[in-house]
């Protein structure tokens, strides 16, 4: 049995099999933001004196919570899986050699594995390192390991013309610069969720104490990252912009996701960090790292 597509070429199904797993990815990303913010007690009743009591729960060995979500989770990742397997094994049979990609396949079979062993560390889990899933390091790794693979996956997928959109200069390093940022972002907010350090900054403007500590110093530093973020993405957006054809709807559909990730971002300090805006913030920033992938492989 051959894994081929239509043509009998192996190397032209790694682009839709990766496409495929970056969807799921972030899918499966935004599945575990919801159990993540859920445990946490975001959007909770009174708030905030009952944020951070979720947790509480699962460390006292209480039943999970959330048991459709946690099966879709499982389903979720179950089928990443697969299709890292697979996309692992294409890349290897397939003519002719595809060395770039057959190592960014064996880079995301590795996240995978980690991956997978963290999850056992997780809230919920029956695993006996149940009780590392409340360390911030857990969470930021699986988080930041699951926009790595969702990058990845992305980039295998995205097939570049014969003819760049981009210049080998500016347009390229602030599309860089952009991945680099959103990362950034990913990190500060999964360290503010798993902290608890979401009511300490409830104002709009920059938290001003006097002494930058702690879960304010990670609000200043996530809204600093956001602003720099916006002037970065958007002057990508803008010089995209400005070439117009297929670079001019890459830089629209940038441009629009930085709206509404920026505009999401201060709804949720608005109204108090509600848990469905939270998860939409969390999947605006998948979206927003797949646009930057898409300009900096384009």
């Amino acid at each position: 049995m051959h894994l081929t597509n239509g043509d009998g070429e192996p190397h032209r199904l790694i682009p839709r099999v990766a496409l495929a797993g970056a969807v799921l990815m972030v899918m499966l990303t935004s599945v575990a933001a919801y159990l993540r913010l859920s445990a946490a007690g975001l959007g909770c009743e009174p708030w905030p004196a009952c944020y951070a009591q979720g947790m509480q729960s699962s460390d006292a060995g209480e039943r999970p919570r959330h048991p459709v979500a946690r099966v879709t989770h499982r389903v979720l990742a179950s089928g990443v899986g697969a299709a890292v397997v697979l996309i692992a094994c294409l890349s290897f049979i397939a003519r002719p050699r595809q060395g770039r990609t057959r190592w960014l396949s064996l880079l995301v079979l590795a996240l995978t594995v980690a991956l997978a062993s963290l999850g056992r560390a997780t809230p919920g889990s029956t695993s006996p390192a149940v009780a590392l899933g409340n360390l911030p390091a857990v969470a930021l790794g699986n988080l930041l390991g699951g926009m790595a693979m969702t990058a990845l996956l992305w980039w295998m997928a995205w097939q570049p013309r014969a003819h760049t959109i981009l210049d080998p200069g500016t347009q390229r390093w602030l599309a860089r610069g952009a991945v680099v940022l959103v990362l950034l972002q990913v990190s500060l907010g999964a360290l503010i969720s798993t902290t608890h350090a979401a009511p300490a900054c409830p104002a709009l403007s920059l938290c001003t104490q006097p002494a930058i500590e702690g879960p304010i110093a990670l609000h200043t530093a996530h809204r600093i990252a956001a602003a720099t973020l916006v002037v970065v993405a958007g002057a990508l957006a803008m010089l995209l912009f400005r070439q117009g054809g297929r670079a001019r709807r890459l830089a629209l559909a940038l441009g629009a996701l930085l709206v509404l990730q920026a505009s999401a971002g201060a709804l949720m300090v608005g109204l108090a960090f509600p848990l469905w805006l939270g998860v939409a913030h969390n999947i605006g920033a998948s979206l927003v790292l797949l646009a930057s992938v898409s300009a900096a492989r384009a």
